[in-house]
């Protein structure tokens, strides 16, 4: 996604390890770029076991740029053609508590046999003892082709108890599906 602010790349994945899906992996790593040339890095790997209703439990373990941790947590996921939601709600596993909600929605509803709407909202809020640490919110609306998924994105952010650090990002997406 090249933005007016920096470019943001994003890779995940997510792998069933048994035959009912029980088991999960889901990967990612973010990176990014502004045009100062300023980095940030993430790397996260969840651990999910998921239930028929769609509950589980996470572990999380992550590195980027800020340090590495770990969490755990309950998610609940569901996934078809074109819905997509998985819900992470978990607890730093540090000296000094952290909770945080992760959420990937996404919705691709067919507009005919050859394309499709591409709509997704990402948030992640992460406080601790009571006060607001980071807020991130990810939204991509565009359209699907095969595999490739292409439109407008906008990332938002807000650090610190009271927002004291906002960044407003717009711009465009592509995206690859394998």
């Amino acid at each position: 996604m090249p933005g007016t602010e920096r470019v943001f790349i994003d890779n995940q994945w997510l792998k069933s390890f048994d035959e009912k899906g029980k088991w999960s992996l889901f990967s990612r790593s973010r990176a990014t770029v502004d045009y100062s040339e300023n980095t940030n890095l993430f790397t996260g790997a969840y651990l999910n076991y998921t239930t028929k209703s769609g509950i589980g439990g996470t572990v999380l373990g992550r590195v980027s740029t800020l340090g590495a941790g770990g969490d755990a947590g309950i998610h609940f996921f569901k996934a078809n053609e074109s819905f997509l939601i998985y819900a992470l709600a978990s607890i730093e596993m540090q000296s000094e508590l952290a909770y945080s909600w992760f959420s990937i929605l996404r919705y691709t509803p067919a507009i005919n046999s050859d394309w499709k709407v591409y709509t997704s909202l990402e948030l992640f809020t992460n406080f601790s003892q009571g006060y607001h640490l980071a807020s991130v919110q990810r939204i991509r609306i565009g359209l699907g082709h095969s595999n490739y998924q292409f439109g407008l994105a906008l990332n938002l952010s807000g650090l610190g108890h009271k927002y004291d650090n906002t960044d407003i990002n717009p711009g465009i997406f592509f995206r690859k599906q394998f």
